[in-house]
């Protein structure tokens, strides 16, 4: 889960500062504040069940509603786009995606984006772990 570097508000005041609006790396990077409170504004799926936890949720919470509503998004968006993929029907081809989130108050998902080009810079230590695997896994079952 990427995050921003301050804290979230509706103000008036702040309406047009991207650090506090919009969590992308490539933005957050450069605010004063990256970094100061998680490794890259990121937290790992067990350190947000945690953080779900310290503010009265069900950790379960995360694997009971919310990842399945993102694994559903994600299936209905790739579903959606099928009859555009692979259209000069290449023998073993694969493309990889990025799909982006927000997670409200309610713990309601909604889909930003799916990106075919998704950032893979290991930009914090979580990242040096999974995009490593994430990759070795894809390559794993694209060529083996």
């Amino acid at each position: 889960m990427r995050l921003s570097g301050y804290a979230y508000t509706m103000s008036n005041d702040n309406l047009d500062d991207d650090f506090i609006h919009l969590t992308n790396n490539a933005i957050q990077k450069n605010c004063p504040n990256y970094g100061a409170h998680e490794d890259g504004n990121q937290l790992s799926f067990p350190d947000l069940k945690k953080w779900l936890k310290s503010i009265g949720h069900k950790a379960s919470d995360f694997d009971n509603f919310i990842l399945p509503k993102m694994k559903y998004q994600a299936a209905v968006s790739i579903y959606s786009a099928r009859k555009k993929f692979n259209t000069n029907k290449r023998k073993f081809c694969f493309e990889l995606f990025g799909f982006d989130y927000i997670l409200d108050s309610d713990l309601n998902v909604f889909l930003i984006e799916c990106n075919t080009n998704p950032c893979i810079e290991e930009s914090s230590k979580i990242l040096k772990v999974l995009l490593p695997r994430m990759l070795d896994d894809m390559f794993k079952l694209t060529i083996d």
